[in-house]
């Protein structure tokens, strides 16, 4: 998945892959490897996606008259919100496309110079977008934020240097930040903000080396990322080595406090060792949990809530271990770029097995849906070229859009 930059490969490590999020993914190590900042492992973000408002569609229909064209952007990371919008990022450039992907338009912040994975890149809609470009020592740095679909930024300095970054609204927003890793454990702080990201306040603060306090995250642990329902209830997941255990915590204060939440593994799978995405919610209530178990097969379980997490229960252990794509409820995507992808369109319940045109299981670095026909794939080869595609049969026919 990944061509690491500059002064950057200082502080990377080699980690056993989760998601944070920013889209829709998650891979087997022994098949692409992610890599971790500071102790949180960054991966696409699993999202719910929302079609932007006509207002939206409006503003970006003269997105030429605005911006550069960039031909064949060599694209490092992406992340699509419909069947029109979305962003990408290369070493040095922010591009946007309106129309699928077939054209990208550089939209990069004033001033900066350095993206791909340097950066942490989220927006919530084709309009609203934010960019923390991390300082030289990566622990503290500058956030862009733009409400007009990048035609113009916004440069404010912040505490942190980038993480897995998370907005439910506009204005509430929260991340999660490293803070410094040890063999098997992290760090990690979670700043807030309710004003756009104007103003950040540390809402949850860990040192490296502090113990296991009851009601707070354990510094013992590889964190995966941040999952967040409203202002109230944040979830963090991640990983240990130790037989049977979910690495799963709950707040219901804004991040205050943490509380380990329990999840049962089904039978069969108790004693295997797990790596806990963060949740995803489509709604007040319903959210998915994707949990990977590693025992004789490898295999994701995903638990579903309706409750808003306070309940979490288990489908059917999905043999698998391939990137995911949690488009809606009932529309799941789990593929590793081999001949054939798996499909369900009733939340889990059952899986169909798609042939595909390509096979990509030794480059495929991200995927993701926006409808169960809609996606995007991103691949990277030896020589660390990166091509781009799109598919509107489901993943069954991938054509290329950056060759």
């Amino acid at each position: 998945m990944l061509k690491i930059e500059g002064s950057l490969k200082n502080i990377l490590i080699i980690t056993v892959c989760m998601t944070t999020i920013i889209g829709c993914s998650s891979q087997d190590a022994s098949l692409t490897p992610t890599i971790q900042v500071s102790g949180i492992t960054q991966s696409p973000t699993l999202l719910a996606i929302s079609s932007p408002t006509a207002t939206e569609e409006v503003n970006l229909t003269s997105i030429s008259q605005h911006f550069t064209e960039v031909n064949a952007p060599q694209l490092l990371i992406f992340n699509i919100l419909d069947t029109l919008n979305g962003w990408g990022a290369t070493e040095d450039k922010l591009v946007i496309t309106n129309n699928g992907g077939t054209s990208w338009f550089d939209i990069t912040p004033p001033g900066v110079t350095r993206l791909g994975y340097s950066s942490s890149v989220f927006f919530i809609d084709p309009l609203n977008g934010w960019v923390v470009i991390p300082a030289d020592n990566f622990q503290d740095g500058t956030i862009a934020i733009t409400t007009d679909g990048g035609q113009n930024w916004e440069l404010l300095p912040v505490p942190f240097g980038g993480g897995d970054i998370n907005f439910i609204d506009p204005s509430l927003g929260f991340i999660l930040v490293g803070r410094g890793a040890a063999a098997g454990s992290s760090a990690v702080d979670i700043y807030s903000t309710n004003d756009g990201g104007h103003n950040w306040t540390a809402v949850y603060e860990m040192q490296a080396g502090m113990g296991d306090d009851v009601n707070s995250l354990p510094f013992s642990g590889q964190k995966s990322g941040l999952g967040v329902l409203d202002s109230m209830n944040l979830w963090v997941g991640g990983s240990i080595p130790m037989e049977g255990f979910v690495y799963l915590y709950a707040s219901q204060n804004g991040g205050a406090d943490w509380v380990k939440q329990n999840i049962v593994l089904p039978e069969g799978y108790a004693s295997t060792m797990t790596v806990v995405l963060p949740p995803r919610f489509f709604d007040d209530s319903n959210g998915i949990l994707p949990i990977r178990s590693y025992g004789t097969n490898t295999v994701y379980i995903f638990y579903h809530t309706s409750d808003g997490g306070v309940n979490w229960s288990p489908l059917e252990p999905l043999l698998s271990t391939g990137e995911i794509c949690l488009v809606s409820p009932s529309d799941f995507i789990v593929w590793d770029g081999g001949p054939s992808l798996l499909s369900s369109h009733d939340g889990g319940l059952s899986w169909s097995s798609i042939a595909t045109n390509v096979d990509v299981r030794e480059i495929l670095a991200k995927v993701d849906f926006v409808d169960a026909n809609t996606g995007w794939m991103l691949t990277a080869d030896a020589s660390d070229h990166h091509l781009f595609y799109t598919t509107l049969d489901g993943g069954a026919t991938w054509n290329p859009l950056i060759p």
